[in-house]
């Protein structure tokens, strides 16, 4: 009887440090499982911070183009982007358009780029109801509420 609990305590026992293959599998899922979690919440982020800096850049247009539209005797809006540089180039002379590409007609301002991913995504604000849009072909990139 003493032979059967030794040889059932030998089996009980396991070599305590050994690290399995399940047990490394099971770490590779965590760390896959966290990962897909964090890095598109990271993208995200990242998308949402060049997306309100091009605001602040689409910001510095509308101002010059509401001086433009006050100021030019026409009361109304510049046709295109050259126009404002030349008549108020106070507004547009730090104007930032490394990541995203803007475009003045007499009814919007566009927004354009293709740094955010591999097809041209962009958003536009209308100056007739003074609004943010995305185009629809970039709301899996941009999202409406990053927009004032």
């Amino acid at each position: 009887m003493t032979e059967n609990n030794a040889t059932i305590n030998q089996k009980e026992k396991k070599p305590k440090g050994k690290f399995t293959i399940i047990d490394l599998l099971m770490i590779i899922m965590i760390v896959g499982v966290a990962l897909t979690i964090t890095l598109p919440l990271k993208q995200a982020r990242e998308h949402e911070a060049i997306v309100r800096n091009s605001v602040m850049e689409l910001e510095k247009i509308m101002r010059a183009n509401e001086f433009f539209r006050l100021n030019s005797g026409w009361d109304s809006y510049a046709m295109d982007l050259s126009q404002l540089r030349g008549f108020s180039p106070q507004y547009l002379r730090d104007l930032d358009t490394s990541i995203f590409t803007f475009t003045v007609t007499d009814t919007s301002i566009v927004a354009t780029t293709n740094h955010l991913a591999q097809t041209e995504k962009g958003y536009w604000f209308d100056l007739r109801d003074k609004r943010f849009r995305v185009n629809d072909d970039s709301k899996d990139v941009i999202v409406d509420a990053w927009l004032p």
